[in-house]
């Protein structure tokens, strides 16, 4: 039990912070209709974006947020198709066709 709370502990030092910020966000404040489906107004997410690339961890429960939850979940997916290498990568693109 003991080293599997290490594990634990070690796997979500990984999850980079802005991911584990939103979703822990949309988790307790998410419960709507197309969270990931519907966009966020674009000016609030480039001004979440800068908060973290600031490598500050804003304050998720400010109105701006709170009244546009969708823009939470659209950082989520442009983090998403920004990095370098996709999740599934192209030598696993064969197996999933």
């Amino acid at each position: 039990l003991e080293s599997h709370a290490q594990l634990t502990a070690t796997l979500c030092s990984l999850v980079p912070q802005v991911l584990k910020s939103c979703t822990e966000f949309i988790e307790k404040h998410g419960i709507v209709d197309g969270i990931y489906r519907l966009s966020g107004i674009a000016s609030n997410i480039q001004k979440l974006r800068h908060e973290f690339d600031s490598e500050q961890i804003p304050d998720l429960t400010k109105d701006t947020y709170i009244q546009d939850i969708h823009c939470v979940g659209s950082l989520c997916k442009l983090y998403f198709r920004e990095l370098p290498n996709p999740l599934l990568t192209y030598q696993l693109y064969e197996k999933f066709s």
